[in-house]
């Protein structure tokens, strides 16, 4: 009976195992897959719109980054077949411990916490990282984000780090336990579309409808404004020396997102410029207050050497 019972569990395991291995091996090919197709989808890989000369023989970046995505759930399924044997493992022999001196037991379990908990802590906090990293949807590669206060595109998840193209071409690297804790803004979590404004400020004195026109026009004027809803204008504050305003208009990536807040703001200055429009009112009234007689002396003497001189 005790034998029968033995060969139920073992058999019970094993059965549960290899369930787990093909569920596991289906889950990680699976979101491979999705990934290698959204990026194989992707019309460009920078945070800005440009362009760098390739080398002969030299592979394209969103191929290079498909690339670093089967190596790396390669390791991933590695590293999970690895872990799944090791609980498959110790479940089997578990009805064997009793056969086994308590003390090394006990040895065993001391070695392997110690060298786990201590010695090997920071690369497994890395590497579990990099793991739940690679199969969360909230960052992927070739997402535009803004993290750490720095602009750029997600050029490479690895298990130990997280590589950011900025959009100056340098690179951001953070390291996969750190990645997990910090706040990112994405630009394309979930589509690719925009809403891009622009804040500026107008005096008082210039005629706030014009400037509405002009503003407005700045957006359509452009070639990255998406023509499927008219630009937005509002009047967001009135300070003490302007109106605070805002423009806003779509488009439907972030690189071209980029170029149509430059072409507002280039289109704002110009038209601005054209037409004698002011910014803000500026008033500066000085009156020179004497302090004594000799003060005010050296005052009268100033301000005769200045008419002298042809300065009214």
């Amino acid at each position: 009976m005790v034998i029968d019972n033995l060969y139920i569990y073992l058999g019970t395991v094993s059965v549960v195992g290899i369930a787990v291995i093909l569920w596991a091996t289906s889950a990680l090919l699976k979101s491979k897959s999705s990934r290698e197709r959204r990026l194989r989808r992707l019309k460009n890989f920078n945070s800005v719109q440009t362009s760098l000369p390739k080398a002969e023989g030299q592979i394209g970046e969103i191929d290079a980054a498909v690339e670093k995505i089967e190596n790396r759930f390669s390791i991933i399924r590695k590293i999970t077949f690895f872990f799944i044997f090791i609980v498959l493992g110790l479940a089997l022999s578990l009805p064997f411990l009793n056969s086994m001196p308590a003390a090394m037991v006990s040895l065993m379990v001391a070695v392997s916490t110690t060298v786990l908990g201590f010695a090997a802590k920071p690369v497994i906090e890395n590497i579990i990282a990099g793991v739940v990293l690679s199969l969360s949807k909230a960052i992927r590669v070739g997402d535009t984000v803004v993290i750490e206060d720095q602009y750029g595109t997600v050029e490479d998840i690895s298990l130990n780090h997280t590589i950011i193209k900025l959009w100056n071409w340098k690179r951001l690297i953070i390291p996969s336990s750190k990645m997990l804790s910090l706040e990112l803004e994405s630009f394309t979590y979930n589509d690719t579309y925009i809403w891009v404004h622009v804040e500026f400020y107008t005096s008082y004195e210039n005629d706030l409808e014009l400037v509405r026109q002009m503003a407005i026009e700045s957006v359509q004027s452009s070639k990255h404004f998406i023509s499927q809803e008219s630009p937005d204008f509002w009047v967001m504050n009135l300070d003490k020396d302007a109106y605070q305003c805002w423009v806003a208009g779509w488009t439907n990536s972030a690189t071209r997102a980029w170029n149509l807040a430059s072409d507002i703001r280039t289109g704002i200055a110009v038209r601005f410029q054209a037409a004698g429009i002011k910014t803000h009112n500026v008033q500066v009234k000085m009156e020179p207050r004497a302090k004594s007689s000799e003060h005010s002396s050296e005052l009268h003497t100033l301000s005769r050497s200045n008419r002298v001189g042809g300065v009214p």
